[in-house]
């Protein structure tokens, strides 16, 4: 049984065209209406727990608001509370008997079962029809159906002896005897009869406060869960970032070790060089300190070949960037002097006279033994010579 598609058949009660009919209602029953009309709507969204809380919300305001009562019932069957749903269409049957869509929904559901016993006394053997509650007949203006004519009977009864049509008129006679006699009583006895006084209904308790405490406390519990949901998204999120960036650079290893095949040397160091921050455990860190030992000198020895090659040819910024990398791949390079004096040179010749005169000290006092010392000797003097 599609309790959904059932729970979809209720449609909200147009109160603005009850009023301009020229309905008088009272706050409770506008209120209850108004209630009922959100519990339609937090069905529509998937929020059953909240349509229940509006619905016993309206169903307090105005007890005999049968169609709430029928969608409360359907609502509870709907997320499987059984014993609430029979408990309310009990009170929908014991107010009316005869109401139709509780005694058709509790007989297709199987929930006549869980139903209490008084209620089930009353529910009378009748033709059903599938339609949703009868909503507000004290509000609602209907037609109200004319009974059908009894049909009269095609073969009247036709007593064919005269000593039947006596017996027939001596029991009209005494029964008009006998009417006569009561209408006689009641003439004498109604004046000296008290007008029954009126009882007024006892007073309903207002429990909005407390309805309206226990939704703010269903939305604070659910804000929570949700809260603690996305804080546990947000955590599962990031380490789940770390975890691809992990297997990325893992996989950037077998990229640099095929550059290392290619003879790609200076790309191989710049991609190592990268990945320095990135913390790789077992295997994966055995395959970068390996290729860190293996590449970084072949690198180095790339970059001084290249600019060596430059500065021959008189491109001194290009040959000064190339000489420049070898000190972050190798520091110590066994070519690092000669490395020094070029760089030094290419500085002095782009007229950068304090970078080529700090290299040419470091120089000197790095290498004193080297024969670049000698030369990178001259070149101070002439840097520091006074014109």
């Amino acid at each position: 049984m599609d309790i959904r598609a059932e729970l979809n058949n209720f449609k909200p009660i147009n109160l603005d065209s009850i009023v301009r009919e020229g309905d008088k209602l009272s706050d409770n029953v506008r209120n209850s209406i108004f209630m009922y009309n959100k519990a339609i709507e937090s069905l529509r969204s998937g929020s059953e727990d909240i349509a229940i809380i509006e619905l016993r919300k309206a169903v307090s305001m105005n007890p005999n608001f049968n169609e709430a009562l029928n969608l409360l019932g359907l609502s509870y069957s709907y997320i499987g509370d059984k014993e609430k749903a029979a408990d309310t269409f009990a009170r929908v049957i014991s107010s009316e008997p005869n109401s139709v869509y509780a005694l058709n929904f509790m007989q297709r559901s199987g929930i006549a079962e869980a139903m209490p016993a008084a209620g089930k006394a009353k529910q009378q053997k009748k033709p059903l029809q599938n339609q949703p509650g009868e909503p507000l007949k004290r509000i609602r203006k209907k037609k109200r159906e004319k009974p059908e004519k009894a049909e009269k009977s095609a073969n009247p009864l036709i007593f064919e002896t005269n000593r039947n049509k006596r017996i027939l008129i001596s029991a009209a006679k005494i029964g008009a005897g006998f009417v006569v006699g009561v209408l006689l009583s009641l003439i004498i006895l109604y004046p000296a009869m008290k007008e029954p006084e009126v009882v007024p209904p006892p007073p309903q308790e207002d429990n909005t406060e407390e309805l309206i405490n226990e939704a703010r406390a269903e939305f604070e519990k659910k804000y929570a869960e949700l809260e603690k949901k996305y804080e546990t998204s947000q955590t599962d999120r990031e380490n789940a970032i770390k975890q691809a960036d992990y297997y990325k650079a893992a996989i950037r290893l077998y990229e640099i070790e095929a550059m290392v095949g290619r003879k790609e040397y200076e790309g191989a160091g710049d991609m190592l060089l990268l990945m320095k921050t990135v913390e790789f455990k077992d295997a994966e860190k055995e395959k970068f300190d390996s290729l860190f030992e293996k590449v970084m000198p072949l690198a180095a020895k790339s970059a001084y070949d290249t600019g060596y090659k430059l500065y021959n040819q008189k491109k001194y910024q290009e040959s000064l960037k190339s000489f420049e990398k070898i000190r972050m791949y190798d520091p110590k390079y066994s070519k690092m002097d000669a490395a020094l004096y070029y760089m030094g040179r290419c500085n002095q010749i782009l007229h950068d006279s304090r970078s080529a005169l700090a290299l040419f000290q470091e120089l000197v006092e790095g290498y004193p033994a080297s024969w670049y010392t000698r030369n990178a000797k001259v070149r101070i003097n002439e840097l520091t010579k006074v014109p």
